[in-house]
């Protein structure tokens, strides 16, 4: 506005010093111009239809003389104008002004939009930081309400955290990991206990049998039962059956007990090819009627282990061929080497072990049908499992179409074949 009032002031004032007249129908509606004496008396004017009824009253001399130094446009003291005002060279002076009733409205309009868009602009950044908010805060509640929850004991628990930001889904994924964690382990300390349980009752259960048949054959010679020396022996020989089991039973369970709390093996270079060779040698004398067999691939099948304590693995696998199959079935000893581990396979060709039952057979004093394992204290196949996972190993059951498959897997020492120590051995 203070351009248009200082451009039509310096277009007024060069027209009046060229001796124009001021021509009232060009003035604008809102308009005014005025020549003015050095007194302040109107000598011409030029109004618009706006300005002629809210009339512009004449400024003192004083104002005029100051806005004509300044030349800059200033408001009407009491009056809604803007004037700007020059001095005419005859001495006179010229004042160009302008009503400022529409561009004040028009500032007003402009505040009351301004306001009403600042007051809606808060209130939707309000809104949309307290859903920001909300949403950011909902995995903490998540999570606050996931650990009253596992304080509860629901260790099943987990934070859902569907849509939330990644900084939320990383602390979620992270207190789910940790829940998981403590779940296992909780999961793993009711096991061990449960398995304590059972192998504490198991234990007893099993001593019990040999020392009440002890006790028994106690009473019936201290009552003269034996009164023959016939009878006398063969009490005296059940008495040291039933030792030489309890006596194995309790060497069992101190086994089992060292491998449960870690305690080391002998370590030494162990040739698992020469220890298998003993052992099916050993099984031949036991079982001459049988088909026994032993293959092992050309390679170098030395680990670092306990050799007595393998000596036993593979004792008890081979025993348990001719203690849960028919008289005369055959059994295979089969040695390979995959990569960095020896595979030893116990094959045989007799009833097999049922597919629900191949993980229970392991467990300690299992003892299922006759054909699987129904005789004997129940811990063969344990100690079997203990000692391989001593070696870093494992022993499975393997699917089988005929008969039982043992598989034991071994660490191996180093890999240097030699084809001329190693030869196929085939013992039939």
């Amino acid at each position: 506005m203070d351009q248009q009032i200082t451009g039509a002031r310096d277009y007024v004032h060069s027209m009046v010093e060229s001796g124009h007249q001021l021509w009232p129908g060009g003035t604008p509606p809102n308009g005014v111009v005025m020549v003015v004496d050095g007194h302040g008396q109107v000598l011409q004017k030029a109004a618009g239809l706006q300005t002629r009824i809210t009339p512009l009253k004449p400024c003192p001399p004083a104002v005029l003389r100051a806005a004509a130094a300044t030349g800059r446009a200033f408001s009407v003291r009491n009056a809604p104008y803007r004037a700007a005002v020059s001095r005419l060279s005859d001495g006179r002076f010229l004042v160009v002004a302008q009503m400022t009733t529409e561009t004040t409205a028009a500032v007003r309009s402009l505040v009351m939009i301004e306001a009403i868009a600042g007051v809606s602009l808060v209130a939707v950044v309000v809104v949309g930081t307290l859903w920001s908010a909300r949403r950011t805060l909902a995995p903490i509640e998540q999570v606050t309400h996931t650990a009253r929850q596992i304080t509860r004991g629901d260790l099943s628990h987990r934070v859902d955290q569907p849509g939330s930001p990644r900084e939320a889904v990383r602390l979620a994924d992270s207190f789910n990991g940790m829940l998981q964690r403590i779940e296992e382990e909780f999961t793993r300390r009711r096991k061990a206990e449960q398995q304590l349980r059972d192998f504490v009752a198991g234990a007893s259960h099993e001593l019990r049998t040999p020392l009440t048949a002890i006790a028994g054959y106690s009473q019936l010679v201290r009552f003269g039962a034996a009164d023959d020396q016939t009878t006398l022996d063969q009490i005296m020989r059940r008495v040291q059956q039933e030792t030489d089991r309890m006596t194995e039973l309790v060497d069992e369970l101190l086994l089992l007990a060292r491998l449960d709390q870690g305690r080391p093996l002998e370590r030494q270079r162990v040739n698992l090819a020469e220890l298998c060779a003993d052992a099916m040698a050993d099984l031949r004398v036991l079982a001459p009627d049988r088909a026994l067999s032993l293959v092992v691939e050309p390679a170098e099948h030395v680990l670092e282990g306990d050799p007595n304590r393998l000596r036993q693995v593979v004792a008890n696998l081979l025993g348990n061929c001719l203690t849960h199959t028919p008289p005369g079935t055959p059994v295979e000893l089969r040695l390979c080497r995959e990569g960095g581990m020896l595979i030893a396979d116990v094959v045989d060709e007799g009833p097999g072990v049922p597919e629900e039952l191949r993980e229970q057979i392991f467990e300690r004093f299992f003892r299922g049908p006759r054909s699987v394992g129904g005789t004997g204290t129940g811990l063969g196949l344990s100690i079997v499992t203990a000692i391989v996972a001593a070696h870093g190993g494992s022993v499975t059951v393997e699917p089988s179409e005929h008969g039982a498959w043992f598989r034991v897997r071994l660490p191996a020492k180093h890999r240097t074949p030699n084809t001329a120590e190693a030869a196929i051995l085939i013992d039939s």
